[in-house]
Order: C-alpha cells, then sequence, then structure tokens
C-alpha cells in the first residue's frame, strides 16, 4: 500500500544512491544501496531489479505519470529463519534526478528528503472495443501480468475521462485514444516490445 506519509531519505555515495524510509509504524532494517549505473538505465528500459543484502527492490519509471516508483521487500533475518515485508513509495522523478545528477558535484547535495506521493488519484475507465489481442495477452500468463500492471500504474491520468483502446496490428498490442472533456485527446499505441524473449517484453506508450 502506498502512504502518503513514508518520509524517504536519500544519500549520495560516490557509486550509488542509498535510500531509507520511515513512517508511523515502521523504518526500513538498512539503507538500501543502488548503483547510479542502475539508475541510469531507467532511461531505456521500462524498470530494473535490484538487491542489496537480502532485500530487493523493483523500481518503474512512469514517464507519463512523472513518477518513480519503488517495491522494496525488505528482508532480514539470519541462517535460520528470514523475516520482512514488502512496501511501495512514489517518488517525483524529475526531483530525484536532479539530486541523483547533482551529487556528483563536489559541491552537490549529500542527502534528499521528500514523502511518498499519494497515489489514490481517480484513475481514467478502460474500456476495449476490440477484444482479440487481449483475449490473447490475457491466456498467456507472462503477457497477462505485463499488461494488468501496465493497465494499473501505466495510465494514470487523473484529467482524462476514459482510455479507448482497440487491436493492433502487432500481437498482443493496442491503439488507444485518451479522451478528456469529451474528445480526444492524446492518442497512440501500446506496444508490447521484445516479444522474441517474452520473459523480457515490456509494455510501452508511443504517441
Amino acid at each position: 500500500m502506498i502512504k502518503k506519509n513514508t518520509l524517504v531519505k536519500a544519500y549520495a555515495e560516490e557509486y550509488g544512491i542509498d535510500i531509507r524510509t520511515v513512517s508511523r509504524s515502521r523504518k526500513s532494517p538498512h539503507r538500501f544501496y543502488v548503483l547510479r549505473d542502475a539508475l541510469a538505465d531507467l532511461d531505456h528500459k521500462p524498470k530494473i531489479i535490484v538487491r542489496d543484502i537480502r532485500s530487493f527492490a523493483v523500481i518503474y519509471r512512469n514517464v507519463r505519470a512523472g513518477t518513480l516508483e519503488m517495491e522494496f521487500n525488505w528482508l532480514h533475518g539470519d541462517g535460520y529463519s528470514l523475516m520482512g515485508w514488502e512496501e511501495t513509495v512514489t517518488l517525483p522523478y524529475e526531483e530525484f534526478a536532479a539530486f541523483v545528477h547533482n551529487s556528483t558535484v563536489e559541491s552537490g547535495p549529500r542527502e534528499w528528503k521528500t514523502l511518498s506521493i499519494d497515489n489514490s488519484v481517480r484513475q481514467p475507465k478502460l474500456i476495449f472495443n476490440s477484444l482479440e489481442n487481449l483475449h490473447k495477452a490475457l491466456q498467456n500468463g507472462t503477457v497477462r501480468h505485463k499488461l494488468v500492471r501496465f493497465l494499473r500504474d501505466g495510465f494514470q491520468w487523473p484529467d482524462a475521462e476514459r482510455i479507448e483502446l482497440c487491436d493492433d496490428f502487432m500481437p498482443y498490442s493496442f491503439l488507444f485514444r485518451e479522451i478528456k472533456n469529451g474528445k480526444t485527446a492524446l492518442s497512440g499505441g501500446l506496444i508490447l516490445h521484445n516479444q522474441d524473449d517474452i520473459g523480457k517484453a515490456y509494455y510501452g506508450i508511443h504517441t
């Protein structure tokens, strides 16, 4: 669950960024270390998966919403047992990216703090006007997971009334148009890329 009162602290190191979370109920058991090179991959990848000690995180960049979502799995324990919990925080991407970049300068900032964005905003209704590609996507467990994930996070457009989708000529892919104030505001394609390796395939928007 995303909580707007979760405090996220980022600390600049030479080769990476340490991240810690603090909420009213708990704080992360340790700082989570992410390499700068891994964060740079978000410029051309929809998500990255990183590990630190026993914990791991899935980090998504939502270009349309201008946010960075981090799904942490905080794990700790000894050789006999393992405990932990899952936590998701959403950050303003441009502010975080500016901190990461500016912290490489000798006189740049060494620490950055922000509250996780409250992601409980109204989302537009999704309407599929043709179903062949949708049915095929839902029949493939891997593709289904990727599509459901993107439909949940990729269309966080609170100003839109609805998103209408129809089949694209590419398998598992769709054409879409955003309806705002009764008119088409944005249109393009929701395309599943890298279909030669479904495990590494990902959905992306083209306008």
